[in-house]
This record gives C-alpha cells, structure tokens and sequence, in this order.
C-alpha cells in the first residue's frame, strides 16, 4: 500500500524490534519468577510454546526455551531488576506502535508523555496476565481430560480438551492482543469492528511466515550448528522485525479503510 511507504513503516518496524529484543531476556527473568511462585514446572510452559508454534517460529520457540531453562537455575532476587528491564524497552516499543498507528490515521497526537507511557505499561502488563490465565486454563483442562478418562468410560471418544485448547489458544490469543493494540494504541476512538480488518492481515502473514520459518530451518538447520549463539540472535531480530513490521502494516489497512469510511467534508 502506498500509505505504508509514505509513512515509513519499515523504519518504525525496525526501532520497534530493537527495543523488543531488549525486553525478551529481562521477560525471561520475570516469567521464571512467576512460574516458580505459580509451582509450575519450566518444562510445562515451553511445552505449551511447542503448541504454539503455529503462530511462533520454530527457532524462535528454540531461543526462548533455552533461556527459560537458563534463567529457571538463576536467582529469583533477579526478578526486580527484570521487571525493570521489561517495563522499559517495551513500553518505548508501545510508544513507536501508537505514533505510526496515529500516523496511519492521520491522527495528532493529544495525549501526554506520561499518559503514553502508563498506557504501555498497563498494555504490558494485561499481555503477561492474558499469557498467565491462558496457562492455567490448558493446565486446568489437562487435570479435567485426567479426571474424564478417570471418571467415564466414553472418554476415548470424547475431543481432548487439552488438544482443542492448545490448538486454538495460539490463534485466538495472538487475535485478541492484536486487536486489542490496534484499538487502544491510536489516540482515535475506535471500535472492535474497525480493527478487525488489519488484525486478520497480521494473523494471515505471521502464520504464513510461521510456516516459512518451520521450511527454512528444516532444510537449512545447519546454520543453526555452523553459527551456533548468533544464529539464535539473528532469528530472534528477524522475528522481531517481522512481528513489527506486520502490526504497521495490517494497522495501516485499518486506518485506510476508516478513513474510507469517513464523510467526505465538501467545501
């Protein structure tokens, strides 16, 4: 789309990435600590990352799990100094998305430094207690698919609710957070109907690149063994940028079809 060049997405997409790659590791620290004050074991959380792989790169999942398995072995004083270490890079990251989100809109923006960045937090903030309760809820349906082949003998016929949930909670999560930035992110009031359209286009193309990922790395996985640590960097930035680039664009199909949408003012 024109609007996208015009507005310099790529740019925006790659100031967005480098600030999320400085917010992974410290994240890393912070979830460990909450998986350790929630008992769950580490092995459990990346099995649920496994599930997700549709939506999640195969390297990336990689990346992520072998930092989590490091990270579980480390101090839990180290959890403050993450939290620290998360809340900043990723709301500097929050705050590009909203000036290029408005920018597709056209929009000015009216709210205070201070009231950007509290609303990144709390952006944050809800996206690490959506991942939390949707945990507990797979874990929830592994203890109920225990009880039900326990408990009655028509299990075998019966869908594994675990199965279901872990099959669509990859989908339907990354659904809901999109749409969630893309609504609340503009300083422009919006409805769930109006983001509806750039949130399909991100999911469309990020399980597409999803995919792609899971291809290259089958038949190109020897520059995993050849690069070893930087491979895993240079996936975890190529990611990143990916996951950037394509929240610009498909918020950039919204804000061209709101305008659209908008009258015409005749002189």
């Amino acid at each position: 789309m024109r609007s996208a060049y015009e507005h310099d997405i790529a740019d925006a997409a790659a100031a967005m990435a480098f600030d999320f790659v400085f917010a992974v590791f410290p994240g890393i620290l912070v979830l460990t600590a909450l998986l350790g004050v929630l008992d769950v074991p580490v092995e459990a959380f990346t099995s649920l990352l496994h599930d997700m792989g549709v939506v999640v790169p195969q390297p990336l999942i990689e990346v992520v799990e072998t930092n989590l398995q490091h990270a579980s072995q480390s101090s839990q004083s180290l959890f403050f100094i993450g939290i620290l270490g998360v809340l900043w890079p990723a709301s500097a990251s929050m705050s590009t998305t909203m000036a290029a989100l408005n920018r597709a809109y056209g929009t000015r923006e009216g709210r205070t430094i201070l009231l950007r960045r509290s609303l990144s937090v709390i952006l944050i903030i809800g996206f690490g207690i959506a991942l939390m309760v949707l945990f507990n809820l797979i874990v929830f349906s592994e203890q109920f698919d225990r009880w039900l082949a326990t408990h009655w003998a028509l299990s075998v016929e019966v869908p594994s609710l675990t199965s279901i949930l872990r099959h669509t909670a990859g989908i339907t999560g990354t659904l809901i957070v999109v749409a969630t930035v893309y609504r609340i992110a503009p300083d422009e009031p919006l409805r769930w109907l109006d983001v509806l359209p750039g949130s399909l286009l991100f999911l469309a193309l990020w399980t597409l690149i999803a995919g792609g990922f899971g291809f290259y790395v089958k038949f190109f996985g020897y520059y995993s063994i050849v690069y070893g640590v930087l491979w895993g960097v240079i996936v975890l930035l190529l990611s990143a940028y990916l996951v950037a680039f394509f929240l610009l664009l498909g918020g950039e199909l919204n804000g061209t079809l709101y305008q659209q949408r908008q009258p015409k003012n005749l002189a």
